[in-house]
């Protein structure tokens, strides 16, 4: 739970960054030239038209391979009304940023920040189906480790487990070690859900043992704890052990000080 806590608030802070490094309006050409302007607006076909001094500049859809509007006032309402809990007025400020500002930057910006409002109102479904829409509209955002893991955990949230077990099966068939390890302590997270202890500790165990070269405190530190409290919820001594390894091996794990108060 902290996790995703941690990472909730990794993309608002990495939101008021992209935020403000944007000053003013301007296209990036295909050849990677800057064009700015004082004024954008993107028509329904995708075209952008960028007010210039020159007078009003067209770039049809396909020459540029990026347009980015001012900053929208809404969009830092919507962070503040995160942070504040409000993920009603959230979610509608992310919904009309994305409507109004297609294909000039601030709808992808938006809709990155609207499944995190999605699962802080517990609406998991629906923050599946934000981060499928998300993808849809910047299919490069999937390669995003922080967003594909966001959907994987938004699956979790939302009991759609054969879509995600799918989306294990190619993670560890592709990814790398570390996003395989974080992909087998998932496959634990799955059968806790279904009540499948047994096989949940193997899953975590699979982390804690087979995955011994990465040393990641926080990814090791979680396999271990979770496979101590599925012991602990089957009543089994062998819990404090689990807990006992992870404070001696992964002292700086997160989870190694709730750890320590369970001996």
């Amino acid at each position: 739970m902290k996790k995703t806590v941690t990472l909730a608030w990794i993309i608002l802070a990495a939101a008021f960054i992209v935020g403000d490094a944007v000053a003013a309006p301007y296209v990036v050409l295909r050849n990677g030239r800057r064009v700015d302007g004082t004024a954008i607006r993107a028509l329904q076909n995708g075209d952008i038209n960028l007010t210039t001094h020159q007078g009003i500049q067209t770039f049809p859809k396909g020459s540029y391979t990026m347009a980015v509007a001012d900053k929208p006032a809404e969009y830092d309402q919507a962070v503040a009304a995160m942070r504040a809990g409000k993920h009603d007025a959230a979610i509608k400020l992310l919904e009309n940023i994305v409507t109004r500002y297609r294909y000039l930057n601030w709808d992808v910006e938006a809709a990155k920040l609207l499944p995190q409002a999605l699962l802080g109102k517990g609406d998991a479904e629906g923050a599946v189906t934000a981060y499928t829409k998300l993808f849809t509209l910047a299919p490069a955002q999937k390669k995003d480790s922080d967003l594909a893991w966001g959907m994987r955990k938004a699956l979790l949230a939302a009991k759609q487990f054969p879509a995600l077990t799918r989306e294990l099966d190619a993670v560890t068939a592709a990814g790398s070690r570390l996003d395989a390890a974080r992909a087998q302590i998932m496959r634990g997270d799955i059968q806790v859900a279904q009540n499948n202890l047994d096989q949940a500790v193997l899953d975590y165990l699979r982390t804690a043992i087979l995955f011994q070269d990465i040393k990641d405190p926080a990814i090791q530190g979680e396999a271990h704890f979770k496979a101590a409290q599925a012991l602990e919820k089957m009543r089994e001594p062998r819990a404090k052990d689990m807990y006992r390894r992870l404070v001696e091996k992964y002292p700086s794990a997160p989870q190694a000080a709730q750890a320590k108060a369970k001996l």
